[in-house]
């Protein structure tokens, strides 16, 4: 019968998981393209939370090194994928994809905005001129 694997401090590791010789957690997995990736860090809770994410991302088909992706590219994804929309709805989906092809946001890798970057966004469209109906579309 085989053993199970520890930590130093005796705990089981899950299918995934080593210590490394300097202590430092890591957790290999493949991604939804095939290539493995490997985590780390320095706590196992912390670990853990962080395999728990990437297994749902995972699990929805999400791909984890994604957040490599610029606004742009994302916003270009999303209109592709939908289909059976009205002329007019094309339209204002292009308007809004060539206004964020001028600005610098739009050139921005997506794991790198928080709320209050699109925040400060929309109100710089604001006072830009923008008006209403061209702030809400996008």
């Amino acid at each position: 019968m085989s053993e199970k694997r520890k930590d130093n401090k005796g705990r089981v590791l899950k299918t995934g998981e080593s210590q490394r010789k300097d202590l430092i957690y890591q957790y290999r997995y493949t991604d939804i393209h095939g290539k493995r990736q490997t985590i780390y860090s320095s706590d196992l809770k912390e670990l853990r939370e962080k395999e728990k994410t990437i297994q749902k991302q995972l699990d929805e088909g999400i791909d984890y090194a994604a957040g490599k992706v610029t606004v742009i590219a994302l916003l270009e994804r999303y209109i592709s994928l939908k289909q059976g929309v009205r002329y007019t709805t094309k339209v204002g989906y292009n308007f809004v994809l060539n206004l964020i092809k001028k600005e610098d946001f739009g050139y921005r890798h997506i794991r790198d905005i928080k709320v209050s970057d699109a925040q400060q966004w929309i109100m710089k469209l604001h006072n830009d001129g923008k008006g209403y109906s061209t702030i809400t579309s996008v």
